[in-house]
């Protein structure tokens, strides 16, 4: 791949460098379909060493001021990491079964208890995770690394997450902003150590759009349903079976007809039914505008990024996305109509149940892999692409003073806890 012409900047301002990421794609729609099927065969076993490709494939294509990053993990790391948290997880799920079923004072809190617990190791785990991608990352030939603790960023977290319930979400961008600072803080670039300035007054604006547009109505229509029931217990009897109705086809019961019950169960669900919508269509936007935020604000020593990132970048990946597998539905449904119509035309009634339930199995194997193989494709590689070819390196002559460190490389188990606890993801665009 070619790579730009380095920008010069004015005198005292330092060089301009570039991160690009080769759009082409060439190889990984093999690396996605082989991922999928060996995934499939070995019972899900396959997915640590197809991890492993995925990283490896990103990071060689991505080029930070013309030299490529360097993913040296391996499949077997994750994979026996996975296992050691396995056996340290089932000890904790045994130990919490066991209080809840032998202290009737415990039971009660079971499932709070149960959340609470799994909600510190998830956090953990997420940073613990970091640090592993970090300690297997090159660029140049130095390691990069993250110091901190894994408790303390649980702890952050879990304080931060009881102020958002209790300011009714109004804390979120506070709390995402300082956790940021705390990952950003504690990541090393061989002897160097990055920096994040930003602020949660940064993102209050885009997450208030959310904010209004989506949970504050929803808010809004439980309280006034909470009201109408005195704040106390929902009827049990709210809803019924629909008479002639499909099983599990519920609707409101004629009993609380002209009941401001019904009225503001009415409410609630049409505000749900409005609201969920719209907060899909703004979580990209949201995501590109909170991106581009914590990228401004990341720094190593004189050395500063600056995204231009947008969040048109962030819908188009997604757009297309959807329109693929809506066309592939409509295609299917084609072909199991003809199918039927063949069928019927040539007097073989008797195989077109067989035929129905055949091209469903085969189109939904097909819809599944297309799933897998678009979403890497379409969303993470053009979101990857996005962050990477938005972002420029404001006085990138201080990349060439990083020295590299001799530091320990952390153990496989750092993300094994994150892939066990479901909390950690094969790719994650930006920092």
């Amino acid at each position: 791949m070619s790579q730009p012409p380095v920008n010069e900047t004015p005198s005292g301002m330092g060089r301009s460098g570039a991160i690009t990421f080769d759009r082409r794609l060439q190889g990984l729609t093999g690396i996605a379909v082989r991922g999928f099927l060996l995934t499939l065969v070995t019972f899900g076993i396959y997915r640590f060493w197809y991890i492993s490709e995925l990283r490896r494939y990103f990071w060689n294509r991505t080029v930070v001021d013309g030299s490529p990053a360097e993913y040296t993990g391996t499949g077997k790391e994750l994979f026996l990491g996975f296992l050691v948290a396995i056996a340290i997880l089932i000890p904790i799920y045994v130990l919490i079964f066991i209080a809840t079923i032998s202290a009737p004072s415990v039971a009660a809190f079971g499932s709070g208890l149960s959340f609470l617990v799994l909600f510190v190791l998830g956090k953990f785990a997420v940073y613990r995770g970091r640090r592993y991608r970090a300690s297997r990352t090159l660029w140049r030939g130095i390691r990069l690394g993250q110091d901190g603790s894994a408790i303390t960023y649980a702890l952050m977290a879990i304080g931060w997450s009881l102020l958002t319930l209790l300011t009714l979400g109004l804390a979120f961008p506070f709390m995402r902003a300082s956790l940021e600072r705390y990952r950003i803080n504690h990541t090393l670039i061989g002897s160097s150590r990055m920096e994040s300035t930003a602020r949660g007054r940064s993102l209050l604006l885009p997450w208030l759009t959310f904010y209004v547009v989506v949970l504050l109505p929803i808010a809004a229509a439980f309280l006034a349903f909470l009201s109408a029931t005195d704040f106390s217990s929902i009827p049990g009897d709210l809803f019924v079976p629909r008479q002639g109705g499909k099983p599990g086809e519920f609707v409101f019961n004629r009993v609380y007809d002209h009941t401001p019950i019904l009225t503001f169960g009415a409410l609630l669900i049409n505000t749900v039914s409005i609201t969920v919508p719209l907060g899909v269509l703004l979580i990209p936007f949201y995501r590109a505008r909170e991106t581009r935020i914590f990228m401004n604000a990341a720094s190593l020593g004189p050395v500063r990024l600056m995204s231009t990132l947008k969040a048109r970048q962030f819908y188009w990946p997604y757009l297309v996305y959807f329109l693929s597998l809506v066309g592939f539905v409509l295609v299917l449904g084609l072909v199991i109509g003809g199918a039927a119509l063949l069928l019927r035309t040539k007097g073989m009634e008797s195989s077109l149940h067989w035929a129905i339930v055949l091209c469903i199995m085969i189109g939904y194997f097909a819809f599944v892999l297309l799933f897998s193989v678009l979403y890497v494709r379409v969303i993470t590689a053009r979101l990857w692409a996005a962050v990477a070819t938005t972002t420029t390196i404001e006085n990138a002559d201080g990349l060439d003073a990083i020295l590299a460190s001799s530091r320990r490389v952390g153990s496989g188990l750092n993300e094994g806890l994150a892939d066990a606890l479901d909390v950690g993801g094969a790719l994650e665009v930006g920092f």
